[in-house]
């Protein structure tokens, strides 16, 4: 796999994702819910094998892990995680063993074939039952890597450390690209969900510094009391401290163009709303777009009830696709799933 210098300091970036994703037109679905102006950012089609949007996150902590010498990565998430799927996938592709410390969760459709997918890449997953358990789980795995705990590479949940967002500080100068290719000045809204917080920092910062007038709206979809507004801000400050620019936003503005939105995230983590499923709906019937009902739903149906509430007249939104949309491997439906842990079985009914 290519791998090229990054722009920005101390950081190698491996050539993983498919760039840049289009940005498109969502007609029929903007007239149905009052937003005509209604653009979609592809990132379901961000990596040639696997989209979404962490596969730009990955560029950089991939990069970093084979530019250190190490040869497995570990990350974490639950049990459907597409963040520890990604990772594998592409692990995989750059010669990177992977393990994947994972949580329960609620049943999803999508859960089973991810834990398939996982089977057939060979991730190596470990079973957890917290954030606290995770992290002792990644330092014993450290400690009994063949190769020595050095080799081994630690990626965050969602990826989202100030290294991994990088990728969307790039994605915030390629929409704004699109944006003055397109004549579009503003006011611009741009939805997407918040979990780790990694994308919506990034983004944010990445518009700041081309000054794009735009109000980058997080939409939280995990329920967390660390994840708000305030921890975005400092995970923004964060990258700026990394990015050492002379361009880089101040705290002030950074805030001035965040709006977070947490009334969206329903009961929990993969706990669907009313409100989410009519969107993925919409999503799906008017556009042919597929969404899921743990984030990219729920963004869009913060973006839905803006619309109608007629919150987006005279603006330009956005709504940016996170989710997969690459079609499943072939062979999925008879991967051997008997190496998966016995407590991720229940997710397969006999």
């Amino acid at each position: 796999m290519a791998s090229s210098t990054s722009s920005f300091p101390s950081a190698s970036r491996l050539a993983l994702a498919a760039l840049p994703t289009a940005l498109e037109p969502a007609a029929r679905l903007g007239a149905a819910i009052g937003a005509p102006n209604l653009l979609t950012k592809r990132d379901d089609l961000a990596g040639p094998v696997y989209g979404g949007n962490k596969v730009r996150k990955l560029e950089y902590l991939l990069g970093d892990a084979i530019a250190r010498g190490c040869d497995a990565v570990v990350t974490f998430g639950a049990a459907g995680s597409n963040h520890a799927l990604a990772t594998a996938v592409y692990a995989k592709q750059v010669g990177l063993d992977c393990y994947a410390v994972l949580t329960d969760q609620i049943p999803t459709p999508w859960v089973a074939n991810t834990l398939r997918w996982h089977c057939l890449l060979g991730t190596r997953i470990v079973p957890t039952t917290g954030f606290v358990e995770s992290q002792a789980e990644a330092a014993r795995l450290r400690a009994m890597h063949p190769t020595g705990p050095d080799k081994l590479y630690e990626i965050p949940w969602g990826g989202s450390s100030p290294l991994g967002s990088l990728g969307f500080v790039d994605a915030g100068a390629e929409l704004a690209a699109q944006l003055a290719a397109r004549r579009i000045g503003g006011p611009v809204r741009i939805y997407l969900p918040c979990g780790t917080m990694g994308s919506v920092a990034g983004l944010l910062v990445g518009l700041r510094m081309a000054r794009v007038p735009a109000t980058v709206v997080s939409v939280k979809v995990v329920p967390q009391h660390v994840v708000d507004a305030a921890a975005v801000l400092r995970l923004a400050g964060d990258i700026c401290e990394l990015l050492r620019a002379g361009t880089a936003p101040s705290a002030e503005d950074l805030a001035a163009h965040l709006e977070f939105r947490g009334e969206f995230a329903g009961e929990g983590y993969a706990i669907p709303t009313p409100e989410c499923v009519e969107a993925v709906a919409l999503a799906r019937d008017l556009e042919g777009l597929k969404l899921d009902t743990t984030y990219s739903g729920k963004a869009l149906a913060c973006l839905v009830a803006d619309a109608r509430s007629g919150r987006l007249t005279g603006q330009v939104p956005v709504f940016w696709q996170t989710w997969n949309s690459r079609p499943y491997p072939a062979g999925l439906p008879d991967a051997d799933i008997s190496a998966l842990p016995e407590a991720f079985l229940k997710f397969f009914p006999p």
